[in-house]
């Protein structure tokens, strides 16, 4: 699947279903990853499966976490005060697709 590929089916099952999925550790810290530059990016799923998919290495002691469209959003706004982005469905080699909040709520139309 290529990223267009990614992105539209991304949007479309998060519209349909309204909620992403994260990964959680016990500790309450959620996955995060960092590229060279030292942007951290907050990753997110579509679907449990592919979240489910990626706790592997680092993340082997997280668990997946629902999150509603709601309270998602109002995450997009706090991420972006803090200079933190959206890796959108990872793949199997960690590659993402990078939004920052506000991209991210106009591809899934959500209000601010």
């Amino acid at each position: 699947m290529n990223d267009e590929q990614r992105l539209e089916k991304f949007v479309e099952i998060v519209k349909q279903n309204k909620e992403v999925w994260l990964l959680q550790a016990d500790s309450g810290m959620f996955a995060m990853l960092e590229d060279t530059n030292g942007q951290s990016y907050l990753p997110v799923w579509c679907g449990r499966e592919d979240a489910l998919n990626a706790i592997d290495g680092d993340w082997i002691n997280y668990n997946t976490e629902l999150m509603n469209l709601g309270e998602f959003n109002q995450w997009l706004h706090e991420l972006d005060e803090d200079g933190i982005k959206l890796g959108v469905s990872p793949d199997e080699h960690g590659k993402i697709l990078p939004f920052n909040g506000e991209e991210l709520r106009k591809l899934l139309q959500i209000g601010r």
